[in-house]
């Protein structure tokens, strides 16, 4: 998949189409894949449910919903920003919609058997007809906050490497490794693919042998590992509830409970029956993940436990662990995963273990400090040979600088009227847009058959010509940025 990934970056296509493209990068890849991209001169279409590599990089959110798409612009941040006040002002409409035709309701149930008041009755029934009408938005997205049994209280030593080497035949991972955890750490293990972080996890859940060295539990302590392989030890006789119920039992989870947690990891509805031989990889792997959280270990031991999660069930995990109190070491890529849940960072690289006791902003700074800034991509940094010039040449090479400051400076300044023009575009269909839906809230809008219908066609048109023209101020924009480096 790496390899395709460089075959597509190498062709540079007009159009680049990524499907989860950062499930197989380690850190280490990813950043370098989202500065690269950054700078991409073609057009990119993604799906993703890494939040912070979206955030970084993209300007525009499609959302496939109830059988529609919706267009926002921005980035994952901005949109959920901007579908909570949609979907308020959509609310707000329809309560004032239907405000308007209970009243007309209520005159015409009121009036229609008198004669003298019979006609105007049957006028408001048709205006009820006429009306445009809204309809209700879906449910609010609050996140689902996950409460699951705390594990039993280990010792304050919980798992202990001394003295492992291994190797897979001539090739040494390790050489007299070393690592211990402590009770409540969230390490999360950090390094360039094939560096060993897997092994070690192995290692730990003691998934394979030591070749030598020695391997201690703590006090009390009950481990669990997860792996997305791991999911053959399910009751083929099972359906998803089922199986989820046979850990519930001990932990005292009700069947709604299991239910809700299901739910969370994209088993709601009639999904939570599907029997386990139809489940797909993921699907096991989620189930798995909701068993473990059913009744949960005080050591768990995770690789990638978010590759088959949408960015919600993302967010249930992160609100379970944030809460968990056993201890926990996992691998993961999905950034913003590591910086909620992470609160010590495990380098591996080269054999060795480096240990950073802080979240993971710390290790960036730490690591940030050792190795210097970064030279952007793009941009030559080999220092230059000095050159000494003669008097006549010093004054020819500072008037061909001094035109050419003059020449850039007048290209930013044409370059921010640009910019400055697109703004002021902006703030007004921003004005307009607000003035409609302020009409569209006031009840007296309903009074006129297909007013409604004539202002939310406008909104929808304003709202096009609003992403539009908010593309164009960023490329406008990028391009002064470039001009003021």
């Amino acid at each position: 998949m790496r390899g395709h990934l460089a075959r597509l970056l190498v062709q540079e296509p007009d159009l680049l189409m990524l499907d989860e493209p950062t499930n197989h990068l380690d850190l280490f890849s990813l950043n370098w894949f989202r500065e690269y991209l950054k700078g991409y001169p073609g057009g990119i279409l993604m799906i993703s449910h890494d939040r912070d590599f979206l955030n970084q990089l993209i300007t525009g959110v499609l959302e496939i919903r109830a059988s529609r798409v919706f267009s926002y612009t921005g980035n994952y941040d901005s949109f959920l920003t901007q579908r909570e006040a949609n979907e308020h002002q959509l609310l707000s409409a329809y309560k004032n919609q239907q405000r308007e035709i209970d009243r007309l309701q209520t005159f015409a149930d009121r009036f229609r058997a008198k004669a003298s008041k019979a006609t105007q009755a049957q006028s408001k029934l048709k205006q009820i007809e006429r009306m445009d009408k809204i309809e209700l938005p879906e449910e609010s997205r609050r996140q689902v906050k996950i409460r699951f049994p705390q594990p039993e209280r280990s010792g304050q030593r919980v798992i202990t490497l001394k003295g492992v080497n291994h190797s897979y035949g001539a090739h040494i991972v390790y050489e007299n490794m070393e690592f211990e955890a402590e009770r409540g750490q969230r390490i999360v293990l950090v390094g360039p693919n094939g560096s060993g972080k897997s092994t070690l996890l192995k290692l730990l859940a003691g998934a394979i042998s030591l070749q030598s060295g020695e391997r201690k539990l703590g006090h009390n302590v009950r481990d669990a590992y997860f792996a997305q392989y791991r999911t053959d030890t399910m009751d083929t006789a099972n359906t998803v509830l089922e199986e989820a119920l046979t850990v519930s039992r001990p932990s005292g989870f009700t069947e709604e409970n299991v239910r809700t947690l299901l739910g969370c990891f994209l088993f709601s509805g009639d999904d939570a029956f599907k029997p386990i031989p139809v489940l797909s990889g993921g699907e096991k792997s989620r189930l798995g993940l909701a068993k473990l959280l059913i009744s949960p270990p005080n050591l768990l031991l995770m690789d990638e436990p978010t590759t088959h999660l949408d960015i919600p069930s993302i967010d249930a995990l992160i609100g379970a662990f944030q809460q968990y109190q056993g201890t926990l070491i996992f691998i993961s890529h999905d950034v913003h995963f590591i910086r909620a849940v992470a609160t010590h960072v495990v380098e591996v690289r080269d054999g060795r273990l480096r240990h950073f006791p802080g979240p993971f902003q710390y290790y960036l700074d730490k690591t940030a400090a050792e190795t210097g800034p970064v030279a952007r991509p793009g941009r030559d940094t080999t220092p230059r040979p000095a050159t000494t010039l003669s008097g006549a040449n010093r004054k020819e090479q500072k008037r061909l600088e001094a035109e050419a400051r003059n020449q850039r400076s007048g290209k930013k300044r044409a370059q921010q009227k640009a910019v400055d023009d697109l703004e002021q575009r902006i703030h007004k269909l921003e004005e307009r847009q607000r003035e409609l839906t302020n009409t569209l809230e006031q009840p007296e809008t309903y009074q006129h058959g297909g007013r409604a219908r004539e202002i939310n066609l406008e909104l929808a048109e304003l709202a096009g010509e609003l992403a539009a023209v908010t593309r164009q101020w960023e490329r406008e924009a990028g391009k002064l940025a470039v001009l003021a480096e």
